[in-house]
C-alpha cells in the first residue's frame, strides 16, 4: 500500500495515481475459463451490478475529494480501483467475444484511477465519510456473495465470490481506522451475560 501517492485534496486539482497497487488481504484462485454464452441470469446479476457500480464509484469520488485525512483517502481510493476492475471485469464477461478466457486472475489487474475534485464544498466528516464507505464496502460483499450462488457459469460464479472477498477485506481497513480513531462506540456485554446466553442455548438445544 506504500507504493500509492497521496497528494493533498484541493479544490480543482486533478489526481492521477500511477503507482502500481499490491492489495495483500485479496486471495485470488485462477480458474478455467468458459464458454462464449453465458446464462441469461447471470448477464442479468451483473448487469443490475453494473448500475450499482456507476453510482457507487461517483459517491467514492465524492468521498476523496471531501475527505482530509490521508489515510481515509487512499482506502477510498483503493475501493475505487477495486470496483473499476470489478466492472471492467464483468464488461469481458458479457462479451462474448472475451469472455472464454476471464478469470479470476483478472482481478489482479487493478489500474490506476483518476480521482477529480473539482469542488470540495461538503458538509459530510471523515467519521461519516469513513462510516458510510465502510458499509457499502459490506453491502457490496453482501450482494456479489449472494449474487454469487444463484450464478451458473462456474466462473462467473467464481468470480464473484472472490469480488466479495475483496470488498470484505477493504471493510476490514475501515474498520482498523474506525477503531483507531474512535469513531465508534460498540459496547462490550459482561461475563454474566455470556454466561447466562450460553446456559440458555445449552437448554434449549438440550446440552
Amino acid at each position: 500500500m506504500d507504493n500509492i501517492q497521496q497528494p493533498a485534496s484541493k479544490a480543482g486539482c486533478l489526481f492521477l495515481f500511477m503507482n502500481g497497487i499490491s492489495f495483500q488481504y485479496i486471495n485470488i484462485y485462477t480458474m478455467g475459463g468458459i464458454g462464449m454464452i453465458i446464462k441469461a441470469i447471470d448477464l442479468g446479476l451483473m448487469s443490475e451490478h453494473l448500475m450499482v457500480h456507476k453510482g457507487v464509484l461517483g459517491k467514492l469520488e465524492l468521498y476523496f475529494c471531501l475527505a482530509e485525512d490521508e489515510r481515509l483517502k487512499q482506502i477510498l481510493y483503493e475501493q475505487a480501483v477495486v470496483m473499476k476492475n470489478h466492472v471492467n471485469v464483468m464488461i469481458k464477461l458479457m462479451n462474448p467475444e472475451t469472455n472464454e478466457g476471464v478469470t479470476a486472475a483478472a482481478l489482479q489487474e487493478l489500474k490506476p484511477l483518476e480521482m477529480v475534485c473539482t469542488d470540495t464544498e461538503g458538509r459530510l466528516s471523515d467519521q461519516e465519510i469513513a462510516l458510510e464507505a465502510r458499509n457499502t464496502a459490506k453491502s457490496m460483499a453482501g450482494t456479489n456473495f449472494s449474487s454469487a450462488l444463484d450464478m451458473k457459469t462456474p466462473n462467473v460464479r467464481r468470480i464473484h465470490i472472490q469480488m466479495a472477498l475483496q470488498q470484505t477485506g477493504i471493510q476490514e481497513r475501515y474498520s482498523e481506522l474506525i477503531k483507531e480513531k474512535g469513531w465508534e462506540y460498540a459496547p462490550d456485554s459482561n461475563r454474566g451475560e455470556q454466561e447466562e446466553a450460553a446456559r440458555r442455548f445449552k437448554e434449549l438445544f438440550g446440552e
